[in-house]
């Protein structure tokens, strides 16, 4: 054993090598991810540009977002990036990690259950004074686009979970314990 498989093994607790293969499996891991979550992204956007179209839900608070994340103001395509940057990145980050802990029995279900969860700090980030039919259009465009995120994101995380090892937060694999 050589010095550096030493000190990695007193550090990792594991040989160099199995250490090399866990990086290279949490990498894929963020991008499976990312690919979920763009997956999602995509079947979310129409439904949201419908509300937008619609005026129920106000580009501006996209703009906001570019303010609140980077301090640019009145800066709608920023706020569109930081907000598919977060679908692509956070969100998919921590339903990987949450996963065995939501309601359901695949991980579809729990993706649904997910993105109600999530929906509910959409409704308040982006809420604008919505009211009567405007309000209720608001509440179901987004919900659906909520859901068709949810489970898209589980249905290519199950997928993928059964073809290749994928290495979150924990040195365990990813949990495929919920049927697909």
């Amino acid at each position: 054993m050589s010095r550096s498989d030493s000190v990695i093994a007193a550090i990792a607790g594991e040989s160099q090598s199995e250490a090399e293969n866990d990086v290279v499996a949490v990498v894929k891991g963020g991008v499976i991810g990312a690919i979920a979550g763009g997956v999602g992204l995509l079947a979310m956007a129409p439904i949201l540009w419908a509300g937008i179209a619609l005026g129920v839900i106000d580009s501006a608070a996209f703009s906001e977002l570019a303010y609140l994340g980077l301090g640019r103001p009145d800066n709608a395509l920023l706020g569109y990036v930081i907000f598919a940057g977060g679908g692509m990145t956070t969100w998919p980050l921590l339903f990987a990690v949450l996963n065995d802990y939501l309601p359901g029995r695949t991980m579809v279900q729990s993706g649904f259950v997910f993105a109600t969860i999530m929906w509910t700090g959409f409704l308040v980030a982006f809420y604008s004074s919505q009211a009567g039919l405007a309000l209720v259009l608001y509440l179901l465009l987004t919900l659906l686009a909520h859901w068709a995120y949810g489970v898209l994101l589980g249905l290519v995380f199950a997928v993928v979970a059964q073809r290749t090892e994928v290495l979150f937060v924990t040195t365990d694999t990813m949990s495929v314990s919920k049927e697909t």
